[in-house]
Formats: structure tokens, sequence, C-alpha cells
């Protein structure tokens, strides 16, 4: 039994809890065998094909408490997926009880990672894009010497650029344009192109610190070291410092060195040793005592607080550089972390000397760690978490308040008289363009590009969790919280959901399961806006409908007069709809008020639903041969009978319609011809994506033409912009096996991530046709009906508990046949039985309302009611601002125009004249629309 929290961007699990084993239960081998050996139970919920093979222990280690965790990478034909880390988490026995982490779904389109792009050609390619973004120069032989840095280091890996975008074959760039800067790129390996590129180099708006007689003027103890009669500013005197092994003073090896940059810059920076003759520090190296001693705080608050010897955990050497200056020679109103050492600018505009900060100097040194533990990337969320873990150890070093840079930051820049705040991430501002505003909650969450993502910009979300979370148990519990959820919990690629889990699986290690750590934790971020939603429908599930179920069938009885009949699912009564023949299977809004089809003449038709039914064309042209209707009735899609690459949206709100044409999507992100028609069509809960199938013919390496039917996801409408997708598409299944095709796609009612079809087995088998069904999350497929010779058409139960399609009797007569499905939705229980005989094309439906992924309401004319609805003439219609109105027939037609709304009044308008069926109602004042259906009896 497991339990497992998801993503929301990619449906993949980053938490998965599970029992541990009863005791007595055999002991599993070593822990890097156990964590593989459980990834591999695993695999479905992970979508992994393979875990044992695609995952590679990295580090396994075991902490005070008994538990012991290992860490993979995930690889694929050898290469590091990028971005991936996950955490196997076994307990006190041995036995692995908890995963944690990012990862990806093995990426089997990606059959060949022979790339055809040399290193060397990639690294320049993204040289050329980064000289478009910031300076390139090169660096003088000091600056190399310091960041061991001959040229920009290339590693060829699996790239996605989003958690749920394809994998590409990529080179890993990294490049120093300058001293202060470190650039990540992603390269195609195969066209060239530049995926993506970002500073790495923890580039923060930060304070720093000093030391002798530091820049605020304290008397500080310092460490220095003396070499031939000459003082440096060397701390060899902490337990880490290797004298054996250093070489002394440029290599020291365990040390806390202070270098001096003389504010020079480029190609001709001075990289100095801040020495002295007689053991005695100037009012000149005011930077450098502080900065020096800072370090020395730092180091030891790692080691005494979280027993972590030195920023990577292993004694290593903390270099901290003071009096950096700008490119251009200007000064540096900055300090940074770039992955070799700590750099402190003098200030300009808005900062003084940053080395004066110790909570600076613990904020940089901290990136450092981060880079040594979870490696949090520098961007979006992940970033932030970056930053914000620096920020919560800078303030925990200089615990005097919850403030960053308040020793260091100029009032003529911040009035606040912090860069950064804690315990009020607003800092007296009250919005973005306020200096040193940061939201507090994700209700205020920035979603632009700047900032890598906003890294600086929503830490403040986390810090005030942090806060929060301090002040209600005490900083020295908080803070080994927080130290455990980093080095334990959190991966490259973690997100701020994975934060809150990781914070409370880390209290309950150190303080129990019920304690007030985790609660308080709780309290923290259910504060913040930071939910793991248990409580709620899981990731892409959607509420119940609540309504009465029925059943549509297409009557093939010939001795029964009329087509289109429902009925409730016990079978209680069958009331006809309509007596029109149909050439397409009927498509039914989620509400169940409106069902569309194609008819025998090539026309459109809409049957209303509700009340007493009605039918009625809406689209004349004797053109089409298949129709939808989106779920939430706003959009149709429809193809014709050209059987062209064409699929037509109508835009039943705004009177548009869009063709979009259709190819075969390339592993390498290219479109291939080949695609012949589309036919079955279905809407995805969204709006956004229309799911489709497709009859393709192809040419193979010999020449003869391979034709098969396939199902693809394409993007139609764009709902963040409110206007219409980009048209990109996704294939359900890349490559299918010779023989086999697929079509008639369906969604489960509940789960969009479940999807039914049929498949079609051309190779001789006792029966061609197969119902399957598929959970698209874990790539699982299983077969729900294999003894048919005619398409099943499935359709979903309102529960998505049972399933409809097609099927013939043993007199090779059409019936509507029903199975009950398992918890998994993709699986049979039982065997299944007829409903009703003579019949195809059943569809369940729902005549009700639940809340359904449509366009923001954040511009909607408010209190647009329209009565009584249905109508038979008289329509009275309220809003509460003036507005004008216009009422459209199903194809976005208007029928009646300049419709003038007074505010909060009654307007009365006569449609006795108008045909019967459903209409769409849009009032707009020119600021603000709402739209509302309308029923003509």
């Amino acid at each position: 039994m497991v339990q497992a929290v998801r993503a929301q961007d990619s449906g993949l699990p980053v938490m998965i809890k599970a029992k541990s084993k009863a005791n007595g239960a055999a002991r599993p081998g070593s822990p890097e065998a156990a964590s593989l050996a459980f990834l591999q139970e695993l695999r479905q919920e992970l979508g992994v094909q393979q875990p044992a093979q695609e995952f590679q222990v990295t580090e396994a280690s075991r902490d005070n408490l008994g538990q012991t965790h290992v860490h993979l990478r995930q690889t694929w034909k050898g290469l590091p997926v990028y971005g991936s880390e996950v955490i196997v988490h076994l307990d006190a026995q041995g036995q692995p009880t908890l995963f944690s982490g990012r990862h990806f779904r093995s990426p089997k389109a990606l059959t060949s990672v022979t790339p055809a792009l040399a290193a060397a050609d990639a690294a320049a390619k993204a040289e050329t894009k980064l000289r478009t973004k910031t300076n390139v120069k090169p660096l003088s032989a000091d600056a190399k010497k310091l960041l061991a840095y001959d040229g920009p280091s290339s590693e060829l890996v699996i790239y996605h650029a989003t958690p749920s975008s394809a994998s590409v074959l990529a080179w890993h760039i990294t490049t120093r344009p300058s001293l202060v800067q470190r650039w990540e790129s992603f390269v195609d390996a195969r066209t060239g192109a530049v995926l993506n590129q970002y500073e790495s180099s923890c580039t923060a708006d930060g304070p720093r610190t000093a030391s002798g007689i530091d820049l605020n003027g304290k008397t500080q103890t310092l460490h220095t070291y003396e070499l031939s009669g000459k003082f440096y500013m060397l701390d060899g005197s902490q337990p880490m410092f290797n004298l054996g092994q250093s070489s002394l003073p440029d290599q020291p090896v365990g040390g806390l060195l202070t270098v001096d940059a003389n504010n020079t810059y480029g190609e001709n920076s001075v990289i100095t040793h801040v020495n002295s003759s007689n053991n005695t520090w100037s009012a000149g190296q005011k930077s450098a005592i502080s900065a020096h001693y800072n370090a020395g705080i730092a180091y030891s608050y790692y080691r005494n607080t979280h027993n972590r010897n030195s920023l990577d955990g292993q004694g290593g050497t903390m270099i901290s550089m003071v009096r950096v200056a700008e490119d251009d020679g200007s000064g540096m109103d900055n300090a940074y972390w770039n992955g070799r050492f700590i750099s402190y600018g003098e200030g300009n505009i808005g900062f003084s000397p940053l080395a004066g900060g110790l909570d600076v100097a613990g904020h940089e040194m901290t990136h450092g760690v981060v880079e040594k533990t979870a490696n949090l990337v520098y961007q979006g969320q992940s970033g932030a978490l970056n930053e914000s873990f620096a920020d919560v150890f800078g303030t925990m070093m200089d615990r005097e308040d919850w403030n960053i840079g308040e020793d260091v930051v100029k009032r003529s820049t911040f009035p606040s008289g912090a860069l950064r705040s804690l315990s009020d991430p607003h800092n007296g501002g009250g919005s973005l363009s306020d200096r040193g505003f940061q939201p507090r909650t994700m209700s205020e969450l920035y979603t632009g590009s700047q900032d890598n993502g906003g890294v600086h910009i929503n830490s403040g979300i986390p810090n005030w969790a942090f806060y929060k979370f301090a002040t209600a148990i005490g900083k020295e519990h908080a803070e080994q919280v927080w130290y455990r959820t980093l080095t334990t919990y959190l991966t490259r690629s973690s997100q701020f959901l994975d934060l809150r889990l990781g914070v409370i699986q880390a209290a309950t290690d150190l303080y129990g399961d019920n304690s007030s750590e985790v609660n308080a934790a709780r309290a923290a971020f259910d504060a913040v806006g930071i939910l793991n939603g248990t409580t709620q429908p899981a990731p892409g599930t959607l509420p119940t409908n609540p309504g009465q179920d029925y059943v549509m069938l297409y009557n093939t009885d010939r001795s029964v007069s009329g087509t289109l009949y429902v009925t409730d699912p016990q079978l209680i009564g069958f009331s006809r709809l309509s007596n029109t023949e149909a050439i397409s299977k009927p498509s039914i809004t989620d509400q169940g008020n409106v069902a569309v089809f194609v008819d025998a003449t090539h026309r459109i038709r809409a049957v209303q639903l509700k009340s007493s039914p009605t039918e009625s064309i809406v689209q004349n042209q004797p053109i089409w041969s298949n129709v939808v209707i989106s779920k939430d009735g706003s959009k149709l899609a429809a193809v014709t009978t050209a059987q062209d690459t064409s699929i037509y949206i109508f835009n039943l709100k705004t009177n548009q319609i869009v063709r979009y044409g259709l190819y075969l999507p390339t592993t390498a992100g290219g479109r291939a011809t080949g695609v012949v028609y589309a036919d079955a069509l279905e809407w995805d809960y969204s709006g956004e994506y229309l799911i489709y199938d497709a009859f393709n013919s192809i040419r193979n390496a010999q020449g003869n033409a391979l034709s098969y039917w396939d199902i693809g996801f394409l993007r139609v409408w764009n709902n963040a912009q409110n206007t219409w997708g980009d048209g990109r598409i996704q294939k359900l299944v890349q490559n299918l096996p010779d023989g086999i095709s697929i079509g008639n796609p369906v969604l489960s009612k509940n789960s969009p991530n479940i999807m039914a079809f049929d498949m079609l087995d051309d190779n001789g088998g006792d029966y061609p046709f197969y119902v399957m069904a598929a959970n698209l999350e874990t790539n699982d497929i299983k077969t729900i009906f294999e003894e048919s010779e005619v398409a099943g058409t499935p359709s979903f139960s309102k529960k998505d508990d049972k399933m409809l399609f097609t099927a013939l009797d043993i007199d090779s007569d059409t019936v509507v046949a029903v199975t009950d499905l398992q918890a998994s939705k993709i699986e049979p229980a039982g065997n299944p039985s007829v409903l009703v005989t003579g019949a195809k094309w059943g569809v369940w439906f729902t005549q009700g309302e639940r809340v359904l992924a449509t366009e923001p309401k954040a511009n909607e004319l408010t209190g647009l009611s329209a009565y009584p609805n249905p109508t038979s003439g008289q329509l009275t219609i309220e809003a509460d601002l003036a507005a004008e109105a216009t009422l459209y027939d199903l194809m976005g037609r208007p029928v009646r125009t300049g419709l003038k709304l007074a505010p909060s009044q009654r307007n009365t308008f006569d449609l006795s004249n108008l045909a019967s069926g459903t209409y769409l109602l849009r009032a707009t004042n020119g600021h603000r629309t709402a739209t509302r259906q309308v029923i003509k009896l």
C-alpha cells in the first residue's frame, strides 16, 4: 500500500510513502539494492520502464536517527537525465519506506543518443547566443587559475524544457564569460538549437560581512597565516585545514582564504592575496577583514549547528574575494556565489561595501551548501528555494533580527532599511515596484520570466513560511528541520510543494509524527498557501457531476422507428429524441444539455436535451463528416468529407472559425507529412486540447506505403491568454507496432488522465477490434474487451466505474454492452453483459453542473442573468453594469444584435419569432464580458 503526492506540472509523484514491512519480514540486502528493488516495485507510479536499469546510485548515507538515504540519478541509454534526482529513504531496519525527488517518465521515443553536433560546435553556438545576453570577455590568467577554468565544459544529457515536455538529446554547456558570471546552456545535439540558457552564479542583491576593525567599526579576531615572514588572510586554524596537501599561499586545502580583486575587472583583473608584513591590518583592508571574519562565522555555524564540515561537507577550502568591480569598472552593488568562491562588491548606489553584512556572507556561503546538497536549479520555484535557503541560514547566522542586508543597504534606495525581511516579505512596500518587496503567499506569486522566473522575488513565500515555523517552535528546532529538509529530501528540480512535504517529513523524523513541530510546519505552509492538496481532488481529478445520469443510444433495429433514444442506466423507459439518420456518434456537453452530430446529408445538428427535446440545424453546409462540442459548450470541432488534413474549430462566443492543419511530430521537434485525414474527435476538460484520430500513410525505407490510424492531441486554445492555441501536436503513441491502429478516443468522466479507445489489429488475429484503456500518467494500457468485429466507440459512466461499448451478438447484430471497471479505471471487473440490443454508439452522460477548467473569470461582467430559461417568447435580462448584448446561434451567427441593457434593471426582449433551439447570449461593456446559454422552446 503506497500513498503518493503528485506534482501538478507533470503528474508524477514527488513523494511516495510505503508501509513498512511487518516484523520478521525478509530484510533486504544492501541499501542500494533495496532502493533499486523498491523503485522497481513503484515503476507504474513512476512511469519508468526499468527503474533498476534507469537509476544509478550516487550516494548513500546513514543519519543519526539510524535511517539510510540513498540518492539516485536517472539515466537513459547511459546518459544522465538532467534535472532528475530521487532519494529512497530506508528505516532503521533497512526497509524502504519513502520516495522523494523529481524525475521524468522514460523517454521511450528517444531511441538514439548519438549526437549529430560535436561538443565544441555546441559550445560555440551557446557562446554566440550568450553574446546577445551579456558581455563575453577572455579571462585573465589569474582569474582562470582561481576558477580552475580552461574553457567551456560540456556533457551530453537528456533534457526537458519543462516537467511535461518531450525529451531532447542535448549538450549541457557551462561557460564563464567573466569572473562574475557562470552560465548554463542547453543545445539540441541534433539541430544545434539553443534550448535554454540561464546564469547560475547566484548573483543575489544581498548583504556581506568582514573582519580587524571591520566595516562596522568593530574589532574582530582574525585567523591569519604566517609564511616566510609575511602574513596572509588565510585561516589555517580550523579542523579541516590540511597543511600536508596545501600549496601555500595560493592553494590551501581546507582553509578559509580571503583575496582581493583590487577593483579591477575583465582581462585586466588583478587578484592578489590580502597580506601584511607584521600581522596588523589597516583601515584600507576593512572589506577583507569583514569578509574573512564572517567566513569563519559561517564555517563555525555549519560545523557546530549541523555537523557539516565546510560548504561542500568534505572540508573544502572556502574562498572570499573582496573589492570586485563591474565589467565597466564601476562599483558593484552586489555579492554572489559563482560555484567556486564568494565575491563582494564595494557598493555603489544601493549598498555600502557588501562584505559588511554577516547575513549577506551567510546567504552567499549557503549557496555553496545548496549546490553541494540538493543543488536546486537556479530557475523558477527551485531557484526561489535556492534563494530562500540562503536567506534562512543567513538569518540563522545573524540571529539578531529577521532582516537581510540591514547593515549594508542605503536607505535612499531601500527605505525600509533592509534588502529583504523574513518576518514581513512585503518589507514596507505595496507592490513589486517597491524596493525590497516580495510576495508573502502563493496568491501573490510572480509568474513572469524576469529574474530567472522570480528567484529573488518568490523566495519571500518560503521565507515567510520559515518565519512562521521558527516563531512557533523556536529557531533551534526550526533550523534543524530546514537543514535536514535541504540535505535529505530535496533534489535539483524541487518545487514549493516538495519543500512542504520535506519539512513535514523532516519534522516527523526529528520530533515525532504528532509533535508540535509537525503541526507548526503544516500550519506555516497552510498560512502561505503552499498546500499539498491531500484534502482536495488529486491534480487533474474532477469532482463527480452531481446530476442524474442517462444513456444515449443510436437505434440500429429497422423494426423500431426513430434513431436517437435516451434512457436511464437501469433501462426504465426509453425516450425518442430524433428521427434523423446520423453518420457520427453524438457528442454531449458536460452539463448534459446539448448533443451535436452530423446527419446523413452531412449537416451539423444539435439536440436540446433538457425540458422538451428540440432539434435544429446549426451548420447547413452539406460538407461535414464528424463534429464534437466542448465540455463547457463554448466551442465546436469538426472535420469535413474532403478527408484532408484540416480540423475546424468554432468559437461559439466570438463567432470565429479557425482551421488547424495536421502533421506528424518528429522526435527532433519537426513536422513531417503523412497525415491523410482526421475522423473521431474528443475535447479535453480544459478546453485547450482536441483529441483526434487520424489516418496516416507514409513510405518506409523500402518505399512501401504504411497505413495506420493513430491518436493525437492538438492544442487549439490557450486558456492563460484567452486566445487560439499554437496548433502543437503530441501523439498518444509515437511508434505503433506494424499492423496496429488506434482510434475513437474518449476521456473518462472524472480523471482526464484516463482514456479509452479502439485498437485494430491487422496481423491476422482471431478478433480485429479491441476496446482498450490507458492511464496517460503511468503509460499503462489494458484491454477492456477483445471479442469484437466492430469498433467499440467506448464511453465511461458517471463515476468511471463502468464502460459502454458497441459489440456484436451471436447473430452479428450490434448491441451496446456494459462492463464494470476496477478502481484503476483501465481494467474490467468481471465479464461484460448486453445492455441494449439493436443499438450502437452508447454515450453515458449526466445532466448536472460541476466546476471545469474553463477560461479565466477575472474580466467577467458580473450580475448577468437571463430568465425564464428555457423561454417560449419573452426573455428578461439583467446586469450590474450598463452593457450591450448580442444573441448568437450555436454556429456563432448573431440573430439579435444591439440589445441595450440598463444597469440593475429588468430588460425584456421578445424572442417568439426565433426558431426553437439553443442560443448564446453575450453581453459586454467594452471592458468586461459574460456569456449565458439561452434555450428557446
